[in-house]
Order: C-alpha cells, then structure tokens, then sequence
C-alpha cells in the first residue's frame, strides 16, 4: 500500500519552499509545478504530477499530496521576477 505525504512551503521544515526575493520579501504568483526525478531529470518538463503558485506571502496556494518514498522534483518560476530554479525533495 502507497502512502502519501503533503507538501507545502514548509516541506520538509517552516518555511523551507518559500519564496522570497534576495531581501526576503515574499513573492507573489510563483509557479509552481513537481515532476517525477527521473522524468525531470531526461528533460522531460512538459508533463508534471501537480502544480500551484504562491501567495502574497510567498507560501503555497494549495498543498500537493505527493506518493511517500519517492524522489521529486520542485520547479519555481516566475518569469522576469524569479527563477526558473528547481530543488529535490525525497517523501
């Protein structure tokens, strides 16, 4: 049986995922989208497991429920404002 794990800004501690300028101001309407590694990881960006987008405070409209165990792959962007940047997380 596969358990799942939900993922938010501040996965896996506070505020870990959220997303500030370089002065640590929030940013609004970062996308946000997770892919599986190995598909992230062969280039392949134009299919993704979830996606959302920050708030005014930079912390996650909605939280993703992603399967435990596994490796993924969180991409930030917002174009001319920040990234596009990537981190891996492991459930």
């Amino acid at each position: 049986m596969t358990t799942s794990v939900s993922v938010n800004h501040n996965y896996p501690h506070d505020g870990d995922m959220r997303t500030t300028d370089s002065e640590g101001n929030p940013i609004d309407g970062v996308q946000i989208r997770v892919f599986e590694h190995d598909a992230f990881e062969s280039g392949i960006v134009d299919t993704w497991v979830a996606e959302t987008e920050t708030d005014a405070n930079g912390e996650w409209v909605d939280p993703i429920v992603l399967d435990s165990g596994a490796t993924w792959v969180v991409h930030f962007e917002k174009p001319t404002m920040y990234g596009p940047t990537h981190m891996e997380i492991t459930t």
